[in-house]
């Protein structure tokens, strides 16, 4: 029923939230960002240069290349930082989880995918789940208006991830994901540049310890390079909605992984939100691709 590939992805990304923070004690936030993309990108391309993976692209398809680096690598990480910069932890987590609903509500929008009780029932049941295991280890929500803003922001790099999963597939009908995913890491954290040139001008390089060095490794070849590929292999194999259902179970990961490593406690809640998020999860894996196909 899961697939083991996206299982480890969602891993990887629950633990990538802990490398990230403790690299930014070193990193400043946006020299980090656009370093982390351009050698996940690099990494890739070397990859491809041994695997003897083709590095032609169709003329006709480099814009849109352009284009969904420019969404799921630029957009996406500025919406994001400023997002939460203006707003708490909590909240930030909260609604980039509801990335996978989105994407959902996007592509039934469109006429590509239409909503079957299953697709609604998994995905509002992982949305619950998300809801307690976050509220559980944040001690809840408060909304305030100094906070919309970040609030905001935050809902539209949750709405931008939605969209760099969903216009990678026609791309990924052509090229593997090794390629796109390279492409688009390369052309996202070149358009980057300029908001973040500032910051890589003042960032401090020989300041940054070894144990930063090695939180920025995992971050750019593991998180990005390997994760993002097998990211899109989910997104050529088994769709995009079964795909980005498994990006609810990031927030539990992290939960999880704070709890066996970083000696933080689990509650009642989180344990019950967890089990929602699983169970939901494994609903989307259960709606055949036909089923959800307009027309069927």
């Amino acid at each position: 029923m899961f697939d083991l590939r996206l299982l480890f992805v969602t891993l990887v990304w629950g633990v990538n939230f802990a490398f990230v923070k403790f690299a930014l004690t070193d990193f400043l936030p946006l020299s980090f960002t656009i370093v982390r993309f351009l050698v996940a990108s690099l990494f890739l391309a070397a990859v491809m240069f041994v695997t003897r993976e083709p590095f032609a692209i169709e003329r006709r398809d480099r814009f849109a290349i352009v284009k969904l680096g420019f969404i799921g690598i630029t957009l996406y990480n500025i919406f994001f930082m400023y997002g939460i910069k203006y707003t708490t932890a909590s909240h930030s987590a909260l609604f980039i989880s509801l990335s996978p609903l989105f994407a959902v509500l996007l592509q039934a929008r469109t006429g590509k995918e239409r909503l079957t009780p299953a697709i609604v029932l998994g995905l509002l049941l992982a949305s619950t789940g998300v809801y307690l295991v976050i509220s559980g280890r944040h001690g809840g929500f408060s909304f305030t208006a100094a906070g919309l803003t970040g609030d905001i922001l935050t809902l539209c790099a949750s709405v931008l991830w939605a969209l760099y999963t969903l216009q990678a597939r026609p791309l990924l009908e052509k090229y593997s994901a090794i390629t796109v995913t390279a492409y688009c890491m390369a052309a996202g954290s070149i358009l980057l540049l300029p908001v973040g040139l500032h910051e890589l001008l003042k960032q401090s390089w020989t300041a940054i310890s070894p144990q930063s060095w090695a939180a920025f490794g995992f971050s750019a070849i593991v998180s990005a390079g390997i994760a993002f590929s097998l990211w899109y292999q989910g997104v050529r194999r088994i769709g995009v909605t079964r795909t980005i259902a498994y990006h609810y179970l990031v927030p539990f990961v992290a939960v999880v992984f704070a709890v066996l490593f970083l000696g933080e406690h689990i509650t009642l809640v989180q344990i019950a939100g967890g089990i929602a998020i699983i169970g939901g999860v494994a609903v989307v894996q259960r709606v055949r691709p036909e089923d959800a196909k307009v027309g069927s």
